[in-house]
């Protein structure tokens, strides 16, 4: 099941349409509306009502932990480097009031920009203060971050933000950001597509790959560490559609006994699985 949230019906209206979402009249506390595949969730603005409704359908449809939860909203931008109606993959969020961060795993839209998004409390305009002139602002994602975490396998939490306004949101047309979310919608089809088949391939075992990086690290002479961190490549290199068995199986006969010269090999590995 993919389960959606968006703050506003205006986010909500066309991906209602698109998937052709029917409303659930057997919920009464939130605006609810799903197919056979997905279910989507009107919130509110801001974090916590962000968080109550995330954890409210990821709990009463009983979800699983290989079940995805996308939040799809506007977020504005203090920087012209961004284009009105930009689809961003968020791959951090920085809580401004609390300071936490949050570090989304992020296997999917290969061509799509990434960047770090900032959740606050509150409005904030361009001129309030900020320390980085490249900044995303929302109001929950990190809400929507600690849901997530809480229910699902960390990959399986996304943010998708859509920029409305270069921090100045009042007086938008409410048919312009429609637009903007109509505009993205085949790349955010292809997104929960992308995450549908990576959550496929997790069901098959890494137990394959995790023979071959023991056999490796003990040739090359690695240590724990870059074992650890070796495997953990291999798995993302997996879940992004290449074929690490491949490139591990290049340097399987190869023996080193210095450890410069492991250390070498480790980061040409390494940069082959990227």
């Amino acid at each position: 099941m993919v389960f959606i949230v968006t703050a506003l019906m205006l986010e909500a209206s066309p991906l209602i349409e698109y998937y052709n979402l029917k409303k659930d009249m057997n919920i009464n506390n939130y605006q609810v509306y799903k197919n056979e595949d997905i279910t989507l969730i009107i919130s509110g603005v801001g974090k916590i009502k962000a968080a109550m409704a995330a954890v409210y359908i990821l709990s009463n449809f009983k979800c699983k932990k290989e079940d995805i939860l996308v939040n799809i909203g506007f977020c504005g931008a203090n920087s012209l480097k961004y284009n009105l109606g930009e689809l961003i993959i968020i791959n951090k969020i920085k809580d401004i009031d609390s300071g936490k961060d949050y570090y989304p795993d992020v296997y999917f839209g290969k061509n799509i920009k990434k960047e770090t998004l900032c959740c606050s409390s509150k409005p904030i305009f361009k001129g309030d203060y900020i320390d980085d002139n490249n900044i995303l602002i929302d109001m929950e994602s990190a809400g929507i971050m600690e849901a997530g975490q809480k229910f699902l396998y960390v990959h399986n939490t996304v943010i998708l933000k859509i920029i409305s306004d270069f921090l100045n949101p009042k007086n938008l047309d409410k048919e312009i950001l429609k637009g903007y979310i109509k505009n993205n919608i085949s790349l955010i089809d292809e997104i929960i597509y992308e995450l549908k088949s990576l959550n496929d391939l997790l069901k098959n075992p890494f137990d394959k790959e995790e023979k071959i990086v023991n056999i490796l690290c003990e040739n090359l002479n690695f240590t724990e560490a870059m074992k650890k961190m070796l495997f953990k490549e291999v798995k993302k290199a997996k879940l992004k559609g290449l074929q690490p068995v491949n490139i591990l199986n290049e340097f399987c006969n190869m023996e080193v006994k210095i450890k410069k010269e492991g250390k070498r090999v480790f980061e040409q590995i390494m940069e082959k699985l990227k």
